[in-house]
């Protein structure tokens, strides 16, 4: 990655992790009043199942890494590099560290960081950019993308309860005056619609999330635009839908949760086109190295843990 420019795309999906079988708590059936079975109760004959679990949902994170263009957009022949957790947050950002320090990302032109506005990650960049031996000498960009900075536009004008004409008109205007970089202008014009209205909430919380991404310099629009950086996250959103949704997320699927660890491991792998090349890599590996009893741990990423860590030891 040496002179190049590279774009990180991070973002989470859903997936179901079922928890350990237990035996099934057999159903009672259900009389009326006068002790009779009623009608609609489950006949005694139906299969019943001898075991049961509880499922939940988690959120699997991924991240894509890719060279782009002047343009912003991904260099053509080339590979993305994609891989992802169930692990959490602080694992995911550790990934990322060592993707970067890995492909030569030290060296490289320029680093942009396109994602939501999950607080997670932004979180954790300024530990990412550390810890995969990034030096100030390497511009790193931080840009929201600008299909979710719009949404939020949308959702706070709805809290208005106007007509769909009506908010179209005004979402339309204020969605082009935020891609022009005047997120300033949308910020006040949505405040004055708030301070009609004191007890609408859902959109004093719409207001701090555009003010929090435009203090923090992810909504300069034009500004990235001119450097060619990628102003959306579709990449990471293809991905999501390609190696989370198209198999480890549907109806009827629940996972265990090293299945669904390893399954994301290799759907990444070969949704990229790279897993000859992992596969080889193993096996260089495996000749000189004899790691059966390693397990990693991932360490804190984030900055506020940081924070109140060094805070709790001057304390004490």
């Amino acid at each position: 990655m040496a002179g190049l420019c590279v774009t990180v795309q991070i973002d989470g999906g859903r997936t179901r992790i079922r928890g350990e079988l237990r035996k099934a708590t057999p159903e009672p059936e259900t009389r009326d009043e006068n002790g009779q079975i009623i009608s609609d109760a489950p006949g005694r004959s139906k299969a019943r199942a001898k075991q049961s679990f509880d499922a939940e949902w988690r959120e699997p994170k991924l991240v894509t890494i890719f060279v782009h263009n002047e343009k912003g957009r991904m260099v053509k022949k080339s590979k993305a590099t994609i891989d992802g957790t169930f692990t959490g947050p602080d694992a995911m950002a550790e990934i990322v560290a060592m993707h970067l320090h890995r492909l030569g990302a030290a060296k490289a032109k320029g680093v942009t960081f396109v994602s939501d506005g999950a607080v997670w990650i932004w979180d954790r960049i300024a530990t990412i950019v550390k810890q995969a031996g990034i030096s100030d000498t390497v511009k790193i960009h931080q840009v929201l993308d600008n299909c979710h900075a719009a949404h939020h536009v949308s959702l706070a004008l709805k809290t208005l309860g106007r007509s769909d004409n009506d908010r179209m008109a005004s979402y339309r205007d204020l969605r082009s005056r935020l891609r022009n970089g005047e997120w300033r202008y949308v910020v006040k014009e949505l405040q004055q619609h708030a301070d009609k209205d004191d007890k609408n909430e859902k959109i004093l919380t719409e207001i701090s999330y555009l003010q929090r991404h435009g203090d923090a310099g992810r909504l300069a629009y034009p500004f990235f635009k001119g450097l060619g950086l990628p102003l959306g996250s579709g990449a990471i959103e293809s991905s999501i839908r390609r190696v989370i949704n198209m198999r480890l997320k549907g109806n009827g699927i629940y996972w265990c949760k090293d299945n669904a660890e390893s399954m994301l491991q290799l759907r990444s792998l070969v949704i990229a086109d790279r897993w000859d090349d992992r596969i080889r890599l193993m096996r260089d590996s495996k000749k000189s190295r004899h790691l059966t009893s390693w397990c990693w741990r991932p360490t804190s990423m984030s900055l506020d843990s940081e924070l109140k860590s060094k805070t709790t030891k001057n304390t004490a």
